[in-house]
């Protein structure tokens, strides 16, 4: 696979792990590494962020963490998907896509319906997969980053 002029090596054995255990230093650091805006800076905050997640589903390859996914979740009408971020040596692989469907699978189709704010280069991604715009949502935002 080609990203931004370099030759990326082929994905074979990834492990995904549904509530695993993954230490926050890894999850700045595939924060860090996809792109993705989050406090990385704040330790204590990320810990939070993980500790009080319904839902957390891994992609590892070898011990490195490459994908984090991370959802709030009432397991029978809505569920926020709060964090998707993927590596970038690793993006364009199906990964993301593995991860809600993982998702997806565990908390079924027929009565939840998921949420989630997506940054403005992933709406392709997300409208791809299915997800449909939704112009009647509103954002109290946070004032603090």
């Amino acid at each position: 696979m080609r990203r931004n002029g370099e030759l990326r090596r082929l994905i074979v054995n990834l492990e995904y792990i549904i509530n695993g255990a993954c230490a926050v230093n890894e999850v700045q650091e595939v924060f860090k590494r996809s792109g993705i805006r989050r406090p990385v800076g704040d330790t204590d905050r990320v810990q939070r962020m993980i500790d009080n997640a319904d839902e957390i589903i891994t992609a590892r390859d070898g011990d490195k963490l490459i994908g984090f996914l991370r959802a709030i979740t009432d397991y029978s009408y809505c569920c926020y998907i709060s964090d998707i971020a993927v590596d970038i040596d690793y993006q364009g692989s199906g990964i993301g896509k593995e991860l809600i469907r993982l998702l997806r699978s565990k908390l079924g189709e027929e009565e939840v319906q998921y949420v989630l704010t997506s940054a403005p280069k992933a709406l392709g991604f997300y409208e791809k997969l299915g997800f449909e715009r939704n112009h009647n949502a509103f954002v109290l935002r946070r004032k603090k980053n």
